[in-house]
C-alpha cells in the first residue's frame, strides 16, 4: 500500500540523515593531491604522526575536525566523537570500514565493544577503491548512527 512504502521511504531517509562516517587519515600526501594542505605540511604531518580525523558531512564533503598523533590517540577521538554523537548506537549496525588495512580494524573494534559494550552489531567492510582513493591505503573508519550527520 501507497502509505507503508511512503513511511518506509520516510524511515529510510530519516536512518541515512543521521547516519554518521568519521575516519582518519594516516597518509597526508592524498591532501596534497587533491590541494587541501601544502605539499610541506603533507610530508612534516606525515614524518611526525599526525592524522587528522574526518568527517563525512551531510553534503558528502570532507572535512578535518580534529587531530591527533599516533595510532591509539587516533582511535581514541573516533571513539570520543562515537561517545558525542551517540543515538542508540545499541540498536543500530555499527560499520567499520578500511582501505587495505585489516590489522587495524580489531583494535578499533575492540575499543567500540570496551565502550559501547560486547553487544553490538558490527560489520567490517572493505572500503572500495573509488571512495578509498580519496583517503589512501591503510585508514579506518566507523559509521554509525549519530545525533545528527
Amino acid at each position: 500500500d501507497l502509505t507503508t512504502e511512503l513511511q518506509k521511504s520516510i524511515e529510510k531517509k530519516t536512518q541515512r540523515d543521521a547516519l554518521r562516517h568519521i575516519h582518519n587519515k594516516k597518509l597526508l600526501g592524498f591532501f596534497a593531491r587533491s590541494g587541501r594542505v601544502s605539499g610541506f605540511k603533507a610530508f612534516m604531518g606525515t614524518l611526525i604522526g599526525v592524522h587528522p580525523i574526518i568527517n563525512m558531512s551531510q553534503a558528502g564533503v570532507m572535512d578535518s575536525i580534529d587531530k591527533a598523533r599516533g595510532k591509539n590517540q587516533t582511535l581514541q577521538k573516533i571513539i570520543d566523537y562515537m561517545v558525542k554523537l551517540d543515538d542508540d548506537i545499541k540498536g543500530h549496525e555499527i560499520i567499520i570500514g578500511h582501505t587495505n588495512a585489516p590489522k587495524e580494524v580489531q583494535p578499533l573494534k575492540e575499543m567500540i565493544k570496551k565502550q559501547f559494550g560486547d553487544d553490538l552489531e558490527i560489520n567490517v567492510v572493505w572500503v572500495n577503491p573509488t571512495a578509498g582513493s580519496h583517503c589512501g591505503p591503510n585508514n579506518v573508519g566507523v559509521a554509525f548512527h549519530a545525533i545528527h550527520r
